[in-house]
């Protein structure tokens, strides 16, 4: 049976792509890890529904129809180099491992000469290829069968498909000096699509395993973090969890998250449906947290909140 979104899944998509336009996703610029310890996750980690799907991930990608790019698929400058403004070249200032500093020279509109300071990653491929992506996983039950009332089995938990969920990983981010709270996100790996990008780092970090093939991620274009400071570039990537799969029971054996080396995260698992702008102003419900021990929500997060507000006052 084909997978059709539902309309909140289309508003949340909506909304993905309103804060990823703008500069929302400005916080990510030093909230993806800066190395990896290896490359996949152990097979015997993995559904095999997973694994099966590796083959369709690696030659498909169903992209959200939205690029910027030239129909030759060229940049500007490439083809005209007389198109203001433009990049003339760029001079290593600095590196360390992980990290490099960079002067640009470039001619701005009106024909003159600037000079620009920016940071990349040592390990960035090109300027058209996504740094990392970042996950916005639908906990949901995408097969149950639908409660049409006559069934009065109160135990029968296959009807319950009201469950809209999402979840959020608070973990301690040195650059601001205190814990964040942030979609879960993280590198692509080398020869990895986005798609299996997202669905390792989301195990990884949350332990939960996503919809491969028969719900297949939804990926957004490339989108900028931090122009003004760095050329790391994403792709945002919806992810359905379909809460009805072993592999999803927190407390079954099957489950198990398995972080990188040096990672300490904390996985808060929040209601789509509610809202969550709450937990971002007060940390945990209630307010049990004060103001400064309360994780810092990233932008992009705080304006994906935002908009699930809005959206509720809309008719």
């Amino acid at each position: 049976m084909p997978y059709l979104l539902t309309k909140t899944t289309k508003n949340i998509i909506s909304i993905i792509l309103l804060f990823t336009s703008t500069r929302a996703f400005a916080f990510l610029a030093s909230s993806v890890p800066l190395a990896r310890t290896n490359n996949k996750i152990p097979t015997s980690s993995i559904p095999s529904s997973f694994i099966d799907c590796n083959s369709f991930l690696k030659s498909s990608s169903t992209n959200i129809n939205m690029s910027s790019s030239s129909p030759t698929g060229e940049s500007v400058n490439n083809e005209n180099q007389n198109n203001l403004p433009r990049i003339d070249r760029s001079e290593v200032v600095g590196s360390t491992k992980w990290l490099r500093l960079e002067t640009l020279t470039y001619t701005d509109i009106t024909n003159k000469e600037r000079k620009w300071d920016y940071a990349t990653r040592t390990t960035k491929k090109s300027k058209d290829s996504a740094d990392a992506v970042v996950i916005i996983p639908l906990l949901k039950r995408p097969y149950a069968k639908k409660n049409d009332g006559d069934n009065d089995n109160s135990n029968d938990n296959a009807g319950d498909d009201s469950t809209f969920d999402t979840l959020l990983v608070e973990q301690f981010r040195p650059p601001v000096g205190k814990s964040t709270l942030e979609f879960p996100a993280g590198l692509i790996d080398a020869g990895e699509t986005p798609e299996q990008a997202a669905l390792r780092e989301l195990k990884e970090e949350t332990g939960y395993v996503g919809e491969a093939c028969k719900i297949a991620p939804t990926v957004s274009p490339l989108v900028c973090m931090s122009p003004g400071l760095c050329d790391e570039t994403v792709r945002c990537v919806v992810v359905v969890v379909d809460l009805d799969n072993p592999y999803n029971d927190p407390n079954g054996a099957l489950f198990e998250a398995t972080p990188d080396e040096g990672e300490h995260i904390r996985v808060h698992r929040v209601s789509l449906k509610d809202g969550f702008q709450k937990l971002l102003d007060q940390g945990e419900e209630g307010g049990s947290r004060s103001a400064l021990s309360s994780p810092m929500a990233i932008q992009g997060l705080y304006l994906f909140a935002m908009g699930l507000e809005i959206g509720k006052s809309i008719k």
